[in-house]
Formats: C-alpha cells, sequence, structure tokens
C-alpha cells in the first residue's frame, strides 16, 4: 500500500470517528452510557500500549481519539470542560502522520461545533471555531521545525533540500533529493577511476604513464571520499570514514610496485 492511500485511508477513518460519536451522543438511549463507553474503550488502549506491533498503529491510535471523543461528547461537546483535548489531538496527529490526517479531523469538529454557532454568543463561538482552524498551520510549522531539529542532532535525514523554492526543472528537481544528489555528484569521479583501472590493466603502458593514471585515480578518489564525507557530516552523528593514513595505507597494498610489475619496460 503506497503512502498515500494509507493517508487517505487514516484520514477517512479519523474524519468519520467524531460524526459516529456525535451520532451515538445524539441518541438519548445511548448517550447515557458515553462516559462507561469511554472507560472500556481506555481499558483497551492500555491493554493495546503493551502490545509492540506496527500494524496495530492506527487501531490504537483510532481508540485513543474516540476516547476523548466520547469523553467530550458525553459531557457538552462545545460547552464541555474537556474542550480543550479537541486541540491537543490535531497536534498529535499532524506530528504522528502529516497535516492531512489531522485538517480531516478538525473538518470533522467543525461540521459538528457549526450547529452550536449562536446557542449563546455568536462572535465567541465563531472565535472558538476560528481557533480551531489556527491549529493546522501551527501543526505545519511545529512539525516543520521539529524536523528540522531532529536532522540538526543528526537523529533523522530530510531528504528534500530546503532551498526556499520550488523549481519546475525535472534536473534541478532531482537534485533537491539530498541522496540523488550526491549519487551524481560521485559518479563521475567513480566512473573515471573504473576507465583508469581498465587502461591499467588493459593498455600496454610505460612506467611514466602507469604512474600517472594511479596519480590521476589517488587524485579522483580523494575527490569522491570528500563528498561522501561531507554528506556523511551532514547527516549522520557518527563518522564513519574516519581511516587514518597510515592505517589505510597498513590494509592496502601500495600501487607503485604493482605498476611496475605489470607495465612494458621503456626501451
Amino acid at each position: 500500500m503506497s503512502s498515500r492511500i494509507a493517508s487517505f485511508i487514516r484520514a477517512i477513518i479519523l474524519f468519520l470517528l467524531p460524526l459516529v460519536v456525535l451520532g451515538w451522543t445524539s441518541i438519548p438511549s445511548l448517550s447515557e452510557y458515553s462516559v462507561h463507553l469511554a472507560m472500556v474503550v481506555l481499558l483497551v488502549v492500555i491493554g493495546l500500549s503493551f502490545v509492540k506491533k506496527d500494524s496495530l498503529q492506527l487501531t490504537k491510535v483510532s481508540l485513543q481519539t474516540l476516547t476523548i471523543l466520547l469523553l467530550v461528547g458525553a459531557t457538552g461537546w462545545f460547552f464541555s470542560p474537556f474542550f480543550f483535548l479537541l486541540y491537543l489531538v490535531p497536534l498529535y496527529l499532524g506530528f504522528l502522520y502529516n497535516p492531512l490526517v489531522a485538517f480531516a479531523f478538525l473538518a470533522a469538529l467543525l461540521v459538528i461545533f457549526s450547529f452550536s454557532v449562536g446557542e449563546i454568543d455568536a462572535a465567541y463561538d465563531i472565535m472558538t471555531l476560528l481557533s480551531l482552524l489556527l491549529v493546522i498551520p501551527l501543526v505545519i510549522y511545529l512539525r516543520k521545525k521539529y524536523l528540522i531539529l531532529r536532522q540538526s542532532h543528526k537523529d533523522i535525514l530530510i531528504l528534500e533540500a530546503d532551498s526556499g523554492i520550488k523549481s519546475v526543472d525535472t534536473i534541478a528537481y532531482l537534485l533537491n533529493n539530498r541522496v540523488t544528489n550526491l549519487g551524481v555528484t560521485v559518479r563521475q569521479p567513480l566512473t573515471y577511476i573504473k576507465q583508469a583501472a581498465t587502461v591499467l590493466l588493459e593498455e600496454d603502458l610505460n612506467l611514466e604513464e602507469a604512474t600517472n593514471y594511479v596519480e590521476r585515480i589517488r587524485t579522483t578518489a580523494t575527490e569522491a571520499l570528500d563528498h561522501v564525507r561531507k554528506f556523511e557530516g551532514d547527516t549522520s552523528a557518527n563518522a564513519v570514514l574516519t581511516n587514518e593514513k597510515k592505517e589505510v595505507l597498513n590494509q592496502v597494498p601500495s600501487a607503485r610496485p604493482a605498476a611496475q610489475n605489470s607495465v612494458r619496460k621503456p626501451s
């Protein structure tokens, strides 16, 4: 299942949940059991918290949201003392999934609360609805800042570089991806190293020509390693390429004697 389809399914489920709870609390014979049902669902949520399965994440989140909705619905919805929890749920969903899921949940709440506008103070009710809408840009802003903070600590890597300008050029768009950009940058020196190694193995070179190729291979390899080290320094908290020159020389046989043994002696 693609990420877009999965996100769409989550959005639909979390849009329908508030409407289902509204229907439940609108039926007098059922609404009196809303708090009891909320407690039962809460016990299920606590039980599922001990089950470590990624496939149950959506189920856990849905039950958590259902518990809050039942609690708010049982105590008066718009006038509930637990109304503030409805501001926290979209923030939670926005961080856990994406802003689309949070917006779907908020859209259902706006539909529900729009029927209560004007019951006490129309201006106050409208301002409350607008404050709910402000949760969406707040989610987007906080989520972006949180991801940047995690990347600065080298905990995660944001693949798309934030250049501030959306390019319509396909090549520029691809290079905006950090991993793709590294692959393109390193490909050229590695291609030259492969071609130079082929020449050394297959062509009949004298000592001077072979030494020149070896020196150029070393320079090109150093250039490629510099690109990898820069990428590593920008994206990882752990240093990988830390071998000192002496350690490398101790592990890799010298290229000069090999070249001398494989080339034709000058006449």
